[in-house]
């Protein structure tokens, strides 16, 4: 039934494999070029010089009669003995260190400058401050710390040269009258006889101190498009025409103007340049759970708002910083700026320079300081209390610094660029802070005065960045020279 059997084997071809088919070709690229090219630095050439072995030439004493040398000494020695005896029973140095010639010491009081028909029951208070470019000239205003309403007070401005032989601390080498009281002054950074003021009624004055008759050589009072309220602060800034290298003198007010001045310092004329207005707009009241208009704004209200301080950026002079009213501060620009609505008016063209509002302080804003050597950087502080540091492209403050019992002003240290002094404490005192630690240098502290009273304002001296004035709300100016400081970084 079942048998072996054995067959051929049979095959058949792939269906999914197929033979591969192949072909050479070839191209050529196009001929690289090389080209070599020498180059030889400059011809140096080695010179040697050979001093002279010059031999030191002993000066050997010639003729000299030793008897009489035995016979001084023999006559002297005795008295000396006796001198050196009475020194070492002596007692006079008992305790007494001498002090290393480098050896820096603390803080010292040296000049308190007042005049004096002022006096605390007077209610006049320093109201600015300013040292002349060279640093020997200091000058303040006593201003009423009061006013009700419209300023009908005179204002006075007086100067004190601190290196002059006949200098008291009582009598003032000068004293400049104004209309109305002053709420700023600002000297020339390289004419040491210009100075620059505000008044209360809206006024822009310039002195050329050099003048022994009428030291007043410009007034904005006749100026189409000057302010109309308080001025605020006034500053002299770097030209903002780069081709130009005369200063320019900026002013802001109360009345939401920022204005710059071309003032000619030798011919006393003054020429509004340009113009800009701060409104209303651009500051926000964060109400519950929502942001609506400011409140200090309304139906038959200004669209102008009020301009505290300002203080321009010193790496880029088209850039400013404003604190307003309400608490806003803004950033700036005069090339960015746009035209003022029709509604704002005014005798000359206006521009609206807001580019961006910072995170605001809850109380009015008294101070504005960029830095001079750090980009992009600014301090603020307000009646809240705090002291903000700000980055100019970030909104909300890097840090905040709270202080107990106020603080009113700002200054940074022209000594040390990463310090900056803070004052206005119920305490008197001005501390000066560290930017990164946000912590007080101790060692620089200015101490209150004899009668602790407020502090109006810290100036320091632009030539010797030792020197600090500090004027207080008793019509008061002390100046203080500080140790060095080192950073422990």
């Amino acid at each position: 039934m079942f048998s072996d059997e054995s067959f051929d084997a049979v095959g058949f071809p792939s269906c999914w494999k197929t033979e591969r088919e192949l072909q050479d070709e070839g191209i050529q690229t196009t001929v690289t070029s090389y080209s070599e090219q020498e180059s030889q630095s400059s011809v140096s050439k080695c010179v040697e010089t050979q001093t002279d072995n010059v031999q030191p030439e002993l000066m050997m004493a010639e003729n000299v009669d030793y008897d009489k040398l035995a016979a001084f000494l023999s006559c002297i020695c005795p008295k000396v003995i006796t001198e050196l005896d009475k020194m070492s029973r002596s007692r006079a140095f008992d305790g007494y260190e001498p002090i290393e010639d480098d050896a820096d010491g603390g803080v010292r009081k040296l000049h308190t400058l007042q005049v004096p028909n002022i006096t605390s029951q007077s209610k006049m208070k320093v109201s600015s401050l300013s040292w002349s470019c060279t640093g020997a000239v200091v000058a303040f205003a006593c201003s009423h710390s009061e006013h009700e309403s419209w300023c009908d007070h005179s204002g006075n401005v007086h100067l004190f040269n601190i290196n002059r032989q006949d200098f008291s601390d009582s009598a003032p080498s000068k004293t400049l009258e104004t209309r109305s009281c002053v709420t700023s002054l600002s000297a020339h950074p390289y004419e040491p006889s210009i100075l620059a003021a505000g008044t209360f009624s809206g006024e822009v004055l310039i002195w050329n101190l050099q003048k022994d008759d009428d030291c007043l050589i410009s007034s904005s009072a006749n100026v189409p498009g000057a302010h109309r309220d308080a001025v605020s602060q006034v500053s002299w800034v770097r030209n903002l025409d780069p081709t130009q290298q005369w200063p320019v003198l900026v002013s802001a007010g109360h009345d939401g103007r920022v204005l710059v001045w071309q003032i000619g310092t030798h011919s006393g004329t003054i020429q509004l340049r340009e113009g800009f207005v701060i409104l209303l707009e651009h500051i926000k009241y964060t109400g519950p759970g929502k942001s609506v208009p400011s409140p200090v704004g309304g139906a038959g209200i200004d669209m102008e708002l009020g301009v505290t301080c300002f203080s321009f950026t010193a790496q880029d002079l088209t850039t400013f910083v404003v604190g307003v009213d309400g608490g806003g501060l803004l950033l700036c620009s005069t090339v960015a700026a746009k035209p003022a609505p029709v509604s704002v008016h005014s005798e000359v063209p206006l521009k609206d320079p807001v580019l961006n509002a910072f995170e605001k302080h809850q109380g009015a804003v008294t101070c504005i300081q960029c830095s001079l050597h750090h980009k992009n950087m600014f301090i603020s502080c307000g009646t809240d209390s705090e002291i903000r540091i700000y980055h100019t492209e970030q909104v909300t403050p890097v840090q905040i610094i709270y202080v107990e019992g106020g603080v009113v002003g700002l200054e940074w240290s022209l000594a040390h660029p990463d310090l900056f002094a803070a004052w206005g404490t119920i305490s008197g005192c001005v501390d000066f802070y560290n930017l990164w630690t946000g912590k007080v240098i101790p060692s620089l502290k200015l101490p209150a005065f004899d009668k602790p009273t407020l502090i109006s304002i810290v100036r320091s001296n632009p030539h010797s960045h030792q020197l600090v004035g500090v004027g207080d709300m008793n019509g008061r100016v002390v100046v203080w020279q500080q140790p060095s400081y080192k950073d422990d970084k």
